[in-house]
């Protein structure tokens, strides 16, 4: 049963950051403000967004990337960097540029592909929308209410091919042959619209990016092209709206690491270029930075401002309010409109502002204790009639002002139960802590408690529980609190009274292991206290692993040596073999990160040593004869897949098909084995999983997950040798610990060894490069999943192959385990940052997700390795002696 609790009370742990950190920012019940009462510089406005073009590329060898946009921006204009929250996807920069909030937590759930609450756009409070683009991202607006606005949208179903055979900027490419198409055949109505809005969402970059990387000859060709396209768009513009009232800004929604990824906060991905031109725009606003423009060293102004505050900059030069749910404040000097102009758009964005606190206000005045409790004091109701009372000319700087206090006092009503529910959090978190130390110690030593001494004792814990949930729960209804706040207020009840009432029950098993036919294990004593800080020592030295990669390198090899060092015989081949692994395996997270490098040279050796492995392998002369025969040759095709993508050649469809079907095959088949030898179907799965895996692969994976298998096999047959020798050892609560963080050390560093996954918050589709040859987010995502679970269930089979006590005291070891990750993830809990820098951000939300999902991950992992072993149906293993 605690099985089910653990992964119920995690779950519930895993969205406690997003209620306490991230709640929606969309207020709903809100009223657009009226459109600017004045002559707008311009008429309409044409939006182009580049997907994934990073500043560096844009800026870098003085603006040689784009020189027919330089020619624009020499003459007229503004140009700059505009720096975009994480995650840097499409969808949330998207939405911070066309509505000025950033991405609502809740998307989440639903793969950022549906709006869970609806939010205003510019799209909304224009006249008329043109759209041009990827479905994915018109798709996010197309299903927002217009209010009756015309609308237009016009985008593909993106087939994305990432085999370099087909020209990235052919995406480009149909977006400006379908503007040009509407501006001949409607001109002359365009001519009479006011309000009017442009959208070219340009995905070609985005998409060299990823297959290309940036920088290189074939993404340097898409941005060429890209911006010869743009600059031509712009002169076809300026023939068919000779009036000189179109503005234009070219900006990106996130940028792109040198690995072709993006997601996470690296200045790579959040710093955008924006160039803004055309009707109302000045030539600088006196910023303090600048840059050199061509090969003659002239230098320009370099401007910088946020990404969402290009939404009110683009609203108010064509004369429109800002979106209900805009979160970004007008900057100062872009316009060239007049000072009167500047100081109303700066006043109705103050106004918008303003109405969105005012309604958090009064959604928190409902309750019964507002008067009793704290309120956002900075900001009187007197002071906001004063400033609606004042005239437009006097109230620019109060605008800026009423600005900066309206989004303060916003941020305040968000975050105003934050510190209650860091607290109830952190009391479920020991609560739950607390549990798994009763079970350790109930598993370790068991006691019997008559019936009438067992009820009796729950009494006095069940009657004061239930007297502060009552008190409590009337304090969340007379205060109107949100659901999800108060439920999470409530959560540590329910976790104590379950902590508090746990009563030995020695006949439970986790995931019914079933009878091993072992002999039964010598209870050890208590748990003591040196064990439990013990516990807490091994789960804070991880912690440090996630904000230093290479840390990792030290934990392995100083937990392997202290582990191993006396179980093996001194000055023996096996010995020296093992060293060497050690050390080997230590040098791997020093490395780059292998996620967007590619090395044909470290695949193929990593080719090499799967094939070896298998031949050397125990149970070698045991393979059925189709593994022996399908995975040296989808090893071949491997190597032939890769070599026609590094070619640039596209993959033959029946190449792609044996792969998909040797994926299902390399499970199907090790389940079907009717080998009943431990060792054997071992031998199977690191066979198979290996070829898997390798197929995978860019560079140096596959090698470093082959020689992690090699040494924790040679570490557990060592000490199981040992064991056997000693016969008569006491198992112990140190054991069990022992092998929990051997279980967690080898999962994060078969993770940490190629990468870190802590700071990967996107993929790179090179790794899907054998199974498909298009963009396929979803399908790309789930192969990259299944490239970081085989290690795990790898290095799992390993252990209940090899040891013994791991599948007799299965439970033991995995209480153990939980006591080790919720340790940790009480550490991130309260690291998780939503201010600072968005690197900063980005990683904190990780390292707690991950660390939450670990635990679940790990559970069910456990049972797909003991499936493929067949634990429930095989003897136990002893190594054949001839």
């Amino acid at each position: 049963m605690w099985v089910a609790y653990a992964l119920l009370v995690h779950v519930l742990l895993l969205g406690s950051i997003f209620v306490i950190y991230f709640r929606s920012p969309v207020i709903e019940g809100l009223q657009p403000q009226a459109v600017l009462n004045a002559e707008p510089p311009a008429d309409r406005l044409v939006l182009i967004v580049t997907d994934g073009l990073r500043a560096d590329s844009f800026f870098e060898d003085n603006c040689n990337n784009v020189p027919h946009l330089r020619e624009i921006f020499l003459r007229e204009g503004i140009v700059g960097v505009s720096r975009t929250h994480v995650p840097t996807e499409s969808r949330p920069g998207h939405i911070a540029l066309i509505a000025g909030l950033y991405e609502d937590p809740s998307a989440v759930t639903r793969g950022w592909k549906e709006n869970p609450i609806e939010f205003d756009t510019v799209f909304n409070r224009s006249g008329h929308t043109y759209a041009w683009g990827a479905h994915d991202v018109l798709h996010i607006f197309e299903k927002l209410a217009d209010g009756g606005r015309p609308m237009h949208f016009d985008a593909y179903n993106h087939d994305l091919d990432f085999s370099g055979q087909h020209k990235t900027f052919k995406l480009d490419e149909w977006v400006f042959d379908r503007v040009r198409l509407l501006l001949h055949r409607k001109q002359e109505e365009l001519r009479n619209a006011k309000k009017v809005v442009f959208f070219l969402h340009l995905l070609g970059l985005d998409t060299a990016g990823h297959v290309h990387k940036p920088g290189t000859p074939l993404f340097l060709e898409n941005l060429k092209f890209t911006e010869h396209g743009i600059w031509q768009t712009y002169r076809q513009f300026e023939e068919v709206f000779p009036d000189k009232r179109t503005a234009y800004l070219l900006t990106s929604d996130h940028g792109m690491t040198d690995s072709g990824s993006h997601g996470a906060g690296a200045a790579h991905e959040t710093d955008t270029p924006f160039m803004l031109w055309g009707a109302g725009v000045k030539r600088s606003a006196s910023p303090n930075n600048s840059f050199v423009a061509n090969d003659e060293g002239q230098k320009l102004p370099l401007h910088e401002l946020e990404q969402a505050q290009l939404t009110p900059l683009m609203s108010a030069l064509i004369g429109l309010p800002p979106p209900m749910n805009n979160f970004g404040f007008l900057p100062l000097g872009y316009m060239n409109a007049g000072d009167k102009y500047e100081a109303i758009a700066a006043y109705s964005n103050a106004l918008q502002l303003l109405a969105q606190y005012l309604r958090l206000q009064a959604e928190h005045q409902k309750g019964l204790f507002t008067p009793y409790l704290k309120s956002f004091e900075k900001l009187t109701q007197h002071e906001i009639n004063a400033f609606r009372a004042q005239d437009y000319e006097a109230s620019l700087s109060n605008s800026i002002t009423m600005m900066k206090l309206a989004l303060e006092g916003i941020d305040y009503y968000h975050g105003y139960y934050r510190n209650v529910m860091l607290f109830c959090t952190t009391a479920t978190f020991v609560g739950w802590i607390f549990y798994l130390y009763r079970l350790l110690i109930q598993n370790a030593a068991p006691r019997k408690l008559t019936g009438d001494a067992h009820e009796y004792q729950h009494i006095p814990i069940t009657l004061s529980i239930s007297i502060a949930a009552v008190l409590l729960t009337g304090f969340i209804v007379a205060q109107v609190v949100p659901f999800s706040v108060g439920f999470y207020m409530l959560l540590p009840l329910p976790v104590w009274l379950l902590a508090l009432r746990q009563t030995a029950d020695s006949n439970e098993n986790v995931f019914d292991v079933g009878d091993y036919r072992l002999p039964a294990i010598t209870r050890g004593a208590q748990v003591s206290k040196m064990q439990v800080l013990l516990l807490i020592a091994c789960a804070e030295l991880l912690v440090f692993t996630f904000f230093e990669r290479r840390l990792i390198s030290l934990c392995f090899v100083a937990f392997a040596w202290g582990s191993n060092w006396d179980t093996f015989k001194r000055n023996t081949a096996q010995f020296y073999k093992w060293v060497l692994l050690v050390l080997a395996l230590g040098c791997f997270p020093l490395l780059p990160p292998s996620v967007g490098y590619q090395n044909q040279y470290l695949l193929l050796a990593g080719i090499l040593l799967v094939l070896i492995r298998a031949v050397l392998s125990h149970g070698s002369q045991s393979y059925n004869w189709h593994t022996k025969w399908c995975n040296p040759l989808i090893l071949l095709n491997t190597t032939v897949c890769v070599h026609l993508h590094s070619q640039q050649m596209a993959l033959p469809l029946p190449l792609k098909l044996i792969n998909w079907i040797y994926l299902i095959y390399a499970i199907v088949s090790i389940h079907l084995s009717k080998e009943t030898s431990l060792e054997v179907r071992l031998a199977q799965i690191s066979y198979n999983l290996g070829v898997l895996y390798t197929m995978l692969c860019t560079s140096y994976e596959s090698l470093f997950v082959q020689l992690l298998a090699m040494e924790l096999t040679m570490a557990l047959a060592a000490r199981r040798a040992e064991m056997e020798r000693l016969q008569h050892q006491q198992k112990s609560v140190q054991s069990s610990l022992r092998l929990a963080f051997t279980v967690l050390l080898y999962t994060f560093f078969s993770l940490f060894g190629s990468g870190n996954i802590a700071s990967i918050s996107s993929f790179d589709p090179n790794i899907a490069r054998c199974f498909l040859s298009h963009f396929a987010p979803f399908v790309i995502m789930s192969l990259v999943l299944i490239k970081l679970l085989l290690p795990v269930v790898l290095n799992l089979s390993i252990m209940y192959t090899f040891c013994d006590y791991a599948r007799q005291q299965e439970r033991q070891i995995f209480i153990c385990l939980l006591i080790i990750c919720d340790i940790m993830g009480l550490n991130f809990l309260f690291l998780v940052r939503n201010t600072g820098s968005w690197l900063e951000i980005g990683s904190s939300i990780s390292h707690f997700v991950i660390m939450e999902v670990t635990t679940l991950v790990l559970l069910l992992l456990s049972y797909i390795a003991k499936l493929l072993l067949r634990l429930n149906n095989c003897d136990r293993v002893v190594a054949k002696r001839h």
